[in-house]
């Protein structure tokens, strides 16, 4: 090849890779754990514990790439399991296993994503430019609402996973909720943005109890919680099987079980 020929050859290549990394049609799948691995890194805080990583990850996608991966309950449970290795690995600590979650955002490129990552707890303030993010002060109840429907629509759509007999919870005081089907187990309730089942109340602790499906019936246990729970009005501190119309009241929330 001529001198002439090297040079066209050398500017083709030049510029398909070039174009190669600008335009993208999607994102590959091992791309989300190195974003995540950096986003735990650059947010790492002192603690009593030693170094305190995130336990929240908020993942923002194109329109595209929500489409392929947003609702991909595995790929999260992923990087859950990825982070918690990754922590261990480094010795820093963790609250409890961190929480994905995908979000569409139509400002995001195609190819592209925006990570951001908390630690939640009651003596933060809520992160810089995002509204309502300490669970303990600031969050408001339609947001607690919308928390709780995103975690049963998850719920619902990996049903056929789940071989739990019908069982429900509905809210009875403060007000009446919805029944919220119990698809997984354990199902955790609590303060903290990361439960199946948030309870916006000061007198819930962060990971305040949690019902198991263990050997053919529902059992109720409190997570050395500060106040507590109540079966039918009666305090307990010990494992309690729950019956169908058993009461459940955890700070001043009020639920009824029920099952099939």
């Amino acid at each position: 090849m001529g001198i002439v020929g090297k040079f066209e050859s050398a500017m083709r290549g030049l510029v398909e890779g070039t174009f190669g990394r600008l335009i993208r049609t999607s994102l590959q799948r091992d791309e989300f754990g190195p974003q995540v691995e950096r986003a735990m890194e650059s947010h790492l805080r002192g603690s009593p514990n030693g170094r305190e990583a995130p336990t929240l990850y908020d993942i923002y996608l194109s329109i595209k790439d929500y489409s392929e991966y947003g609702k991909d309950t595995r790929l999260a449970q992923e990087l859950s399991n990825q982070l918690v290795q990754m922590a261990r690995e480094r010795s820093y600590w963790l609250e409890r296993n961190p929480v994905i979650r995908f979000h569409e955002d139509p400002h995001v490129i195609t190819g592209q994503m925006r990570v951001t990552s908390y630690i939640l707890d009651e003596e933060d303030a809520p992160p810089s430019g995002v509204a309502s993010m300490d669970e303990t002060r600031s969050i408001a109840p339609a947001e607690i609402q919308q928390l709780n429907d995103e975690i049963a629509r998850e719920q619902a759509h990996n049903q056929a996973d789940v071989a739990l007999p019908p069982a429900w919870l509905t809210l009875f005081r403060p007000t009446r909720g919805q029944p919220m089907r119990l698809l997984t187990s354990p199902i955790h309730i609590g303060r903290h943005l990361s439960n199946e089942i948030i309870v916006n109340d000061k007198r819930v602790s962060r990971h305040h109890a949690e019902i198991r499906y263990e050997r053919g019936q529902f059992v109720l246990y409190d997570l050395s919680s500060t106040n507590g729970v109540k079966i039918n009005g009666v305090p307990t501190r010990q494992p309690v099987p729950l019956r169908n119309n058993d009461l459940i009241t955890v700070g001043s929330h009020e639920f009824v079980f029920q099952r099939r």
